[in-house]
């Protein structure tokens, strides 16, 4: 039987009989994409950059499965559309107003576009020795997720500095690298150890169509519920509009910023590619794909190379205070230094985020010891980071999580105190599985260690002292993250009396009694119900959001801002958002804007996955939106793009991005967050503040 890695990948397909094309050029994807899935005309062609004759133009278009683009009409790729891509720096392109290029057209199969008068002329005006940069068809569908096999007929080469020739393909609007193994395998005495860079030499051929294997983690909604054992898993994919030539590159070529994203699942599940679901926000649906974080999108809309990596997971990551998992995606930031201006992406302009999980690594990665992080990105955002119940640990602590694992085990006897060098042995000797489902089964929660050489402090003192990576940053969080996990023993129109039932659950006795005694900020008795669900469930899904989200989030932007990073925090809440297979929402969700919930804005991937089609246009604004704040932190270090509506500021501590159907600004929720604040206290690692 196939894997769902191998089925995605085509495997026996006519695409592995086809040999990729190294051509001497660089190849651009020119796009109209303006992520409205009910637009019919939504269109694409090939750039090629280089000067070449009519002949020359003929044959690579050739090379490349495709002819010369035949001239624009009134739909499609326009002739004004076209013009507007292929002189924009965002594109890719940026070719001067008054540059021509071949196109198809007379007797001969070449004819010239004008940019600047947006015409064409025939053969019998044209010299066809004329060497010009040209444009092909470009036949590629857009890549699904719900198939059994992806289209990778039309693959190309790629050589890089560091990781050999690598070949990916191309779909409607992005070519696609995936499953690059970025680090030797981890498994025997290289678990637990810091990643080793795969070394590759320069003439190296490696596939690129097929996403890599999951890295060894227990059963949950975002890996299709099964348990996986892979230790030979570092790889990262790549979503880039353009590729650069290994010979005749266009050197003066404005270089796209890097996205460079980190997945989410608690730390101990999830992964870069696609995975198997049955379930969405209506329930069941039937078996099916998603991948929540296909680049195709993001990268031909935003004009950005996309990254997306995997890192180890659950103990594998983190066992014996080993900080693993950040050391995983420091070697992956630094792929991306050493290769990804072979896919045109620019080295100096990295923005690193993540979701979720992913969010808690970005969190890791700023308040890691600049010695290690000096260069490796420029911006961040923070998607859903829960900032107090993922803090920065102190090696006791951590060696203590270390030591229950391995006496469930049977590693490390039950009356041990401390984790011995012999227990460590014996559980690195163990199956990966093992060790993935002995913590779920316990429930075990693996976080950061502050060791002293890698990790200095816990963040917030770290922002205080400067010693962080200072760029700028975005926080963000969604209307009622924790709605999503609120236990399922509480029924959604649950009485009053639930709410304070269920404060034990992260309260100790001090902490509930301020929190009974805050019925104006969080009104349990008389919230009013909403979809089925009753006030007192959804005011304790706010105070808990509050708690371990929003409030650490507007701290910490709030912090920066005022001390050691001014001007460069913002923070914005999702207050609209669309369910994802990643979360299928309980029925403590509907209504909400639950965990999750903004990334299908984030990466344009409702459409990829067929869900929520077709979009609304208030739906498409809000992608639209999203996409173009996220990337104009990439592009400039600030997230207010060219003709934005509403001007959106650093966060000083009252004046939050507020995104429902429009944006507003806030002071969303303030006086919960000084409650909180000064009341309960926020944890980010030994100390409280």
């Amino acid at each position: 039987m196939l894997s769902l890695v191998q089925l995605l990948a085509g495997v026996g397909s006519l695409a592995s009989l086809i040999s990729a094309q190294s051509l001497n050029t660089d190849v651009v994807i020119i796009s109209n994409n303006d992520l409205n899935p009910s637009n019919p005309n939504r269109a694409s062609a090939l750039l090629l950059k280089s000067p070449l004759t009519c002949a020359q133009a003929q044959e690579t278009c050739a090379q490349l499965q495709e002819s010369l683009l035949p001239a624009p009409t009134s739909t499609g790729l326009t002739a004004a559309n076209l013009s507007e891509a292929l002189t924009s720096d965002r594109k890719g392109a940026a070719l001067d107003s008054s540059q021509t290029l071949w196109i198809s057209g007379g007797s001969t199969g070449c004819s010239v576009l004008s940019l600047d008068a947006n015409t064409f002329d025939s053969d019998a005006t044209v010299d066809l020795s004329n060497r010009l940069p040209a444009l092909c068809t470009n036949s590629a569908p857009l890549s699904r997720s719900n198939v059994t096999s992806y289209d990778t007929t039309r693959q190309i080469e790629v050589s890089t500095s560091a990781a050999g020739i690598l070949q990916g393909f191309r779909d409607k609007f992005s070519f696609r690298f995936l499953g690059i193994k970025y680090a030797e395998t981890t498994a025997g005495e290289a678990r637990f150890q810091p990643p080793t860079a795969l070394q590759v030499s320069s003439d190296s051929v490696r596939s690129a169509l097929a996403y890599g294997p999951q890295c060894a983690q227990p059963p949950d909604a975002d890996n299709g519920h099964q348990v996986y054992s892979g230790e030979d898993c570092l790889s990262l994919n790549v979503y880039t509009p353009l590729v650069a030539a290994d010979q005749g590159k266009d050197e003066t070529a404005p270089k796209l910023p890097v996205m460079f994203f980190i997945h989410g699942g608690g730390l101990n599940t999830g992964d870069s590619g696609p995975f198997p679901y049955n379930m969405t926000t209506d329930g069941y649906v039937g078996n099916s794909i998603s991948n929540v974080y296909d680049g195709t999108n993001l990268v031909s809309y935003g004009g950005v190379v996309l990254v997306t990596i995997n890192y180890r997971l659950t103990a594998l990551g983190w066992f014996n205070a080993s900080n693993a998992a950040l050391k995983d995606a420091l070697l992956a930031l630094h792929w991306v230094q050493d290769n990804i201006e072979a896919f045109g992406g620019d080295p100096t302009r990295v923005l690193i985020y993540g979701e979720s999980a992913g969010g808690t690594m970005t969190r890791y990665l700023l308040g890691t010891n600049p010695a290690y992080t000096d260069g490796l990105f420029s911006a961040a955002v923070l998607e859903s980071d829960f900032g107090t119940s993922t803090p920065f640990f102190s090696p006791e602590l951590a060696l203590n999580t270390s030591l229950t694992l391995a006496k469930y085990l049977g590693c490390a006897s039950n009356t041990s105190t401390t984790l011995s060098d012999a227990d460590a042995e014996c559980v690195q000797k163990l199956p990966a599985a093992d060790l993935a489902m002995g913590s779920f089964n316990l429930g075990l929660s693996w976080d950061i260690v502050v060791d002293g050489d890698y990790v200095l402090n816990d963040i917030a003192a770290s922002i205080r002292d400067g010693a962080y990576a200072r760029v700028p940053t975005i926080w963000a969080s969604n209307q009622c993250e924790y709605c999503y996990f609120l236990p399922t023993t509480l029924a959604a129109d649950s009485p009053p009396s639930a709410y304070a039932e269920y404060l034990p659950l992260y309260f100790n006795n001090t902490g509930i009694q301020l929190v009974l005694n805050q019925t104006t900020l969080y009104p349990y008795e008389t919230a009013p119900s909403d979809n089925g669900i009753s006030g007192a469930v959804l005011t304790l899904g706010q105070l808990i959001t509050d708690y371990y989200v929003h409030c650490p989030s507007t701290y910490l932007a709030s912090l920066e801002s005022n001390t050691t990073n001014p001007g460069n925090a913002y923070k914005i809440l999702f207050g609209v958002g669309l369910g994802s297979p990643m979360t299928p929402n309980p029925a403590t969700c509907p209504g909400q804007v639950c965990h999750a919930d903004e990334l299908y804005w984030v990466f344009a991937t409702a459409e990829t996955d067929n869900l929520y089609q077709p979009l609304t246009d208030a739906q498409v604004a809000t992608t639209q939106e999203v996409i173009k704040r996220w990337t104009s932190l990439a592009w400039s270090g600030n997230p207010n793009y060219e003709g934005a509506v509403v001007e959106w500021p650093p966060y000083t501590g009252d004046n939050e991005f507020v995104l429902n159907t429009t944006a507003t600004i806030e002071p969303y929720r303030v006086a919960q967050c000084d409650f909180i604040t000064s009341q309960l206290g926020l944890v980010f690692g030994d100390g409280i503040y």
